[in-house]
């Protein structure tokens, strides 16, 4: 039996139109990376391809229709099928004005880089490499098609999109592509934060994010889609670091292995010194110091994540862990093991995995503490599940009926303290009568 991809070829084919492969599939064929999507070109309007696709019985998405994209659904794998453009951009706009091009040729001089601009015809099987694209991926070089200024004005997304490509493939950018992002940078102020943020997050998690994070602020680009992090650039440190704020955290994004939780922790990882520049300063002895940056970062990076529009799932671990990153319990403690591992549960893991990456720059090796700390969180968490997940016997509502008083944050201090005393075995789960004496103890004390 033909594959759903074969016949809907042979369905765009029957009714005269050409349909055309094109772009990262291409590429990533020619670099052998494994390529999940399959995009097209093709001459036929968007009515006649979501016509042909409904007549085998695909799913379609046609949500990109008045742009030209409509999506289908092909052997279990989404392809977006594009007809030929002729786009026109006024220059720093969010959104094309679409016009319908005549020719295939006509659509890969309009692409961004020549990376992406090869083409294979799905019926015949020719290809079609009109800027060099194919030369360009074996010198592993990043250039745009055409005049650069002019590409980067008609969509500044492309600029993004270059140093998301740079990360991803660890590609260099051709110095005149450079120039044009440059010139142009100011331009991602147009853009909606949700374009902008995509592909960040497609940066961090490329194979090599340093070279996309140091593109973003040899661009200029980190002042316009990320100021929070411009004063980290120059903001010198203490003999413990060998660069500076940004250099380090570029260092402890790129220590980070990709894999599964890579993304999490890459964005936490760029923003874990987020508060160093707002609290340096001189300590007695001339050293810079830092003191409750962790804290102030945290705060910091509330604010950023809000406006990034990142998830906030994901923020508030983020959070979480930029205000932990600093903590550093004696692994032959137990109870000093356990409470780390509470306060940040159940992420300790990232947490370490943040510990470690944050040593990556630094003049001394902490591997050995990274070590044994993680052997001594993996023996809690195995020997003292139920004590991890300790909870004070007493909930607030036992609490306001007991002193009479309106809720409050003193509730918060009296519950946080019975919990820790559960988790440091000195009072039973669910031991209320010991708990009610803990709490009337802590209620006579001052500031409670």
């Amino acid at each position: 039996m033909n594959s759903q991809r074969k016949q809907f070829v042979a369905a765009i084919a029957d009714e005269g139109h050409e349909l055309w492969s094109v772009g990262g599939s291409l590429r990533d064929e020619i670099l052998g990376r494994p390529h999940v999507d399959e995009d097209f070109a093709t001459s036929a309007l968007p009515d006649a391809v979501e016509a042909a696709a409904r007549s085998l019985g695909r799913e379609v998405l046609a949500v990109g229709k008045r742009f030209g994209t409509v999506g289908v659904l092909l052997d279990g794998r989404w392809s977006e099928v594009t007809t030929f453009r002729g786009d026109s951009y006024s220059a720093g706009t969010r959104w094309p004005d679409v016009t319908f091009g005549t020719s295939i040729e006509e659509d890969l001089a309009r692409r961004d880089f020549t990376v992406n601009a090869l083409a294979r015809n799905a019926v015949t099987g020719r290809e079609l490499d009109l800027f060099g694209g194919r030369e360009d991926i074996e010198r592993r070089l990043l250039r745009a098609v055409g005049d650069p200024v002019a590409r980067f004005r008609e969509d500044p997304l492309r600029i993004l999109r270059g140093l998301r490509f740079a990360s991803q493939l660890d590609f260099e950018v051709e110095a005149g592509t450079l120039a044009g992002m440059g010139a142009t940078a100011a331009l991602l102020s147009t853009l909606s934060q949700e374009r902008v943020t995509a592909e960040l997050d497609r940066l961090l998690q490329g194979a090599n994010p340093a070279r996309g994070l140091d593109l973003l602020l040899e661009t200029g680009a980190l002042d316009v889609v990320l100021p929070e992090l411009a004063p980290m650039v120059g903001c010198e440190q203490n003999a413990f670091h060998r660069f500076d704020v940004w250099g380090h955290t570029v260092a402890t994004v790129s220590a980070v292995e990709p894999g599964g939780d890579a993304r999490l922790r890459r964005w936490t990882a760029l923003l874990h010194d987020l508060g160093k520049p707002a609290v340096r300063h001189r300590k007695p002895n001339g050293e810079w110091g830092f003191y409750r940056h962790d804290a102030v970062g945290a705060e910091l990076a509330e604010g950023l994540l809000t406006r990034l529009r990142l998830g906030r799932r994901e923020s508030l671990v983020i959070q979480l862990l930029v205000r932990r990153h600093m903590d550093r319990p004696d692994p032959a403690d137990r109870r000093l093991v356990r409470r780390f591992m509470s306060r940040c549960e159940p992420h300790w893991r990232d947490l370490v995995a943040l510990k470690r990456a944050d040593n990556a720059s630094h003049t001394y090796d902490d591997r050995d503490y990274h070590d044994r700390l993680e052997a001594a969180c993996e023996r809690a968490e195995a020997d003292d599940a139920a004590a991890l997940r300790a909870e004070s016997p007493l909930t607030g509502d036992d609490l306001v009926a007991m002193f009479g008083r309106e809720p409050g944050p003193w509730i918060r201090v009296v519950k946080q303290r019975l919990s820790a005393l559960v988790l440091d075995g000195d009072l039973v789960p669910g031991d209320r009568v010991a708990a009610e004496r803990i709490a009337r103890r802590l209620m006579n004390r001052p500031g409670v």
